[in-house]
C-alpha cells in the first residue's frame, strides 16, 4: 500500500487485499486526496469489509440466478422466492450493484410492499430478500447486510377459531360424499390440505387403526406433484378411532384409489387446490356460512381440542 506521484503531476493509490494478491489503484490531483482513500482501503481491509472492483460489480440480477440456482429447494419454495426476489429485481433494477443497495433503501422497499400487500405476505416476500442478501454477505460480495433491523407492518392478532362439533358435523352432511371424507381427515386426524390431497389408500394402516402421513400434494402449481411433508417433523403417524376407519373403507369400497394410490380424487386425478377449495366453500354455504368464513386449517383447532 503506497502513494506516489506520477509522472504527469497525478498521485496513484495502491492497495492489495493481501500479499501477492490483485492491486486496486486510484488516481487523484491532490496528494491528500489519494492519502486519505489508501487508509480508507487501509481500514476496510483491516475490517474485513474491503471489497474487491469485481465484487462491486456484482448485480442483483447475477446474485439472484446464482442464488437461485444452487437452492435445495422444493419446486414451490423456488417459485415463491423467484416471485418474490423478482419484485426486488423490479423495483431496485436488476442492473443495480448488490453493494449499492442501502438500508434506506431496503426499508423504502418495505414501505412500498406494505401498500399493496398484507403484512404477512410482505414479511414473507422480505424473508427471501434478507436470505438472499446474507448470501452475499457470507459470499463476501457485500461488506454489511443492508436488511437488519427493519421494521415490519403490523398485522392484526390471529384468533383462534375452534369450529364447534356440531359444524363440523353439519359440513361433513352438506359437502359432496368425496369432499366429506375430506373434513372427517381434517377434524378427526388433523391433516392439513396438502395432507389430506397427497394421502393414499396404503397410508391407512387399518389392522393397526393408523393413518401414517409421509407425503402431501402441491396443489397451487400447474403441474401437481406429490412429495415431502411441510417438515419432518409433519411425517408422522396418527392413532384413529374405528369409527373412522370404517368410514374411510366405504369410502375406498366406493370410489377406489386415485392416481398414484391417492385417497381423494375427482374423478382418479389428483384433487387440485382450486378444487378443493370449492369444495370445502360449498360445504360452508350448505350449512348457512358464507363461502370463506371457515379456513380449512381451522379443523385442524377441532383436533387439538378433541385431544385435549
Amino acid at each position: 500500500m503506497s502513494v506516489d506521484k506520477r509522472p504527469d503531476g497525478k498521485y496513484r493509490a495502491r492497495v492489495r487485499q493481501y500479499a501477492g494478491g490483485p492491486e486496486a489503484t486510484k488516481h487523484f490531483k491532490r496528494k491528500v486526496d489519494a492519502d486519505r482513500w489508501e487508509a480508507e482501503q487501509r481500514t476496510a481491509i483491516a475490517r474485513g469489509t474491503y471489497l474487491t472492483a469485481d465484487q462491486l460489480r456484482i448485480t442483483l440480477g447475477q446474485y439472484v440466478a446464482a442464488h437461485l440456482a444452487r437452492q435445495m429447494w422444493r419446486e414451490r419454495t423456488v417459485d415463491l422466492a423467484r416471485n418474490a426476489l423478482g419484485r426486488a429485481e423490479a423495483h431496485f433494477g436488476s442492473s443495480r450493484p448488490l453493494s449499492a443497495i442501502r438500508r434506506s433503501d431496503v426499508e423504502s422497499y418495505v414501505v412500498k410492499l406494505s401498500k399493496d400487500l398484507a403484512p404477512s405476505t410482505v414479511r414473507v416476500q422480505f424473508q427471501h430478500f434478507r436470505t438472499l442478501m446474507r448470501s452475499a454477505l457470507a459470499d463476501g460480495i457485500i461488506a454489511g447486510d443492508p436488511t437488519m433491523k427493519i421494521k415490519m407492518p403490523a398485522s392484526a392478532p390471529d384468533t383462534l377459531v375452534v369450529p364447534s362439533p356440531e359444524q363440523v358435523g353439519g359440513l361433513i352432511e352438506a359437502a359432496s360424499e368425496m369432499f366429506g371424507t375430506a373434513v372427517l381427515l381434517g377434524a378427526q386426524v388433523g391433516l392439513r390440505v396438502g395432507e389430506a390431497q397427497g394421502l393414499a389408500v396404503s397410508d391407512i394402516d387399518f389392522l393397526r387403526r393408523t393413518i401414517n402421513v409421509r407425503r402431501q400434494l402441491d396443489g397451487r402449481s400447474t403441474a401437481l406433484l406429490l412429495g415431502p411433508t411441510k417438515t419432518a417433523a409433519s411425517t408422522r403417524s396418527i392413532p384413529v378411532p374405528r369409527p373412522l376407519l370404517d368410514a374411510l373403507a366405504l369410502h375406498v369400497e366406493r370410489h377406489g384409489p386415485g392416481r398414484d394410490d391417492v385417497l381423494l380424487h375427482n374423478g382418479g386425478e389428483y384433487l387440485s387446490d382450486n378444487r378443493f377449495t370449492q369444495q370445502w366453500r360449498a360445504a360452508q354455504v350448505g350449512i348457512g356460512l358464507k363461502a370463506g368464513a371457515l379456513r380449512f386449517h381451522w379443523l385442524r383447532h377441532s383436533f387439538a381440542s378433541s385431544l385435549i
